[in-house]
């Protein structure tokens, strides 16, 4: 596999470009500039976008806008995916046609909160969830879009796209991985597509007869010193794969982190989307700080400590403290049994489980942190086994979770 020398500063969707394609990709560029810086440094915690607020972090293709619209959207019966619920919460976006555009269509995009030259460490995902309408993929066939998750070298410079090339056919959806996308550069019903030289080997395509929100994601991860994409889809809500491929790809003295994610191609007007994530798939998190009960406006300290997934870096042990400075009452865990990080639009949680001693009676204990980053004060729960529970804002200290 040849690296690509192209410097994408901006999604691109070849190499070479004809004259229109030109003229749209110079639209898309003089937009990008104007709504957001074109690099930033490695983003402090996760992107996640549901659509619930905004579109915030999506910018519209040449071809396709982006447009938020309420759970049952209806547009029109045999139109596409109408009147769906969202694939969570009461919104979802939609890519709708501005141009009229039938083939090779410059879809919606993002760059997940900010490009980066650092690969984090343990690798990261990126996904999202697409709604397939079967109905009207059996009406409507060879209707195409690809679905792009790039990577950066380790200078901030585009490096490699990684897709998912979908197709419409009498059964639904077909579905493969390569590393090209549009009508020229890939083909999602080619038997053995790009790459295939060793350590890769055809990938089978896999073919998706029932309506309904997939999940589409793709893991970046260094194996062996060499970097590894897996590319997922889950039914929505579910946790086994019902496809797992993987692409080898560059070596990792080369790698950085994440660019964009694009609809290179996409000739599905009203195409369904919900659940934009990036995340590292390494989590930590650290509290320690004041904070005013809501209830009673009574003043506690906490801390907790949450080591990194990847591994125990440093000398404290995943812990949880609280002191209730009015009662001079006192909590401490002994033991962290599980602990589960979330994303949402504005803010990042770590919830923890576990046992302690409560003013040295034992106790189980739940523990909520969430860093709201510079949006609002973070939110710090305490729930006790003995009935002790409350849940305060930080008015000194930090919360800060990854």
């Amino acid at each position: 596999m040849e690296r690509s020398t192209f410097n994408r500063t901006q999604p691109s969707k070849n190499e070479r470009f004809d004259m229109k394609n030109l003229i749209r990709f110079a639209m898309a560029l003089v937009a990008a500039h104007m709504a957001v810086p074109l690099w930033a440094a490695a983003p402090p915690g996760p992107y996640f976008n549901g659509f619930e607020n905004n579109t915030n972090g999506w910018f519209d293709g040449a071809d396709r806008a982006i447009i938020r619209r309420h759970s049952g959207y209806m547009n029109g019966v045999g139109n596409y995916a109408n009147g769906i619920p969202s694939a969570d919460g009461q919104w979802h976006a939609r890519l709708t046609d501005t141009t009229g555009c039938r083939y090779n269509c410059d879809g919606a995009f993002t760059r997940w909160g900010g490009y980066s030259s650092t690969f984090p460490t343990g690798g990261y995902l990126t996904q999202l969830d697409i709604y397939l309408d079967v109905d009207w993929a059996a009406a409507h066939t060879d209707y195409r879009f690809d679905w792009i998750s790039a990577i950066n070298d380790n200078t901030g410079q585009f490096l490699r796209d990684f897709v998912f090339n979908v197709g419409t056919q009498p059964l639904g959806f077909q579905i493969q991985t390569s590393t090209n996308s549009t009508r020229s550069g890939a083909n999602p019903f080619v038997p053995c597509p790009n790459p295939t030289a060793p350590p890769n080997s055809c990938r089978p395509a896999l073919v998706i007869s029932t309506s309904g929100w997939y999940t589409f994601r793709h893991t970046f991860r260094d194996q062996a010193g060499t970097l590894a994409v897996d590319f997922d889809i889950f039914r929505h809500g579910t946790t086994t794969p019902i496809l797992h491929e993987t692409i080898f790809a560059d070596p990792m003295s080369v790698v950085g982190g994440n660019r964009y994610g694009w609809f290179s191609n996409e000739e599905i007007p009203d195409l369904a989307i919900d659940n934009s994530l990036r995340t590292g798939l390494c989590h930590s998190g650290d509290g320690d700080g004041e904070v005013e009960e809501r209830d009673s406006h009574k003043m506690h300290h906490q801390h907790f400590h949450k080591n990194s997934t990847c591994g125990h870096q440093g000398d404290e042990e995943d812990n949880v403290e609280s002191d209730d400075e009015d009662s001079e009452s006192h909590f401490e865990s002994n033991s962290v049994q599980s602990s589960t990080f979330t994303a949402d639009e504005d803010s990042q949680a770590v919830t923890m489980i576990g046992t302690g001693t409560h003013d040295g009676l034992p106790v189980g204990f739940t523990m909520i942190a969430v860093d709201n980053g510079n949006l609002a004060p973070g939110v710090f729960t305490l729930i006790l086994t003995d009935g002790y529970a409350f849940t305060g804002d930080l008015t000194s200290g930090t919360i800060a979770i990854q």
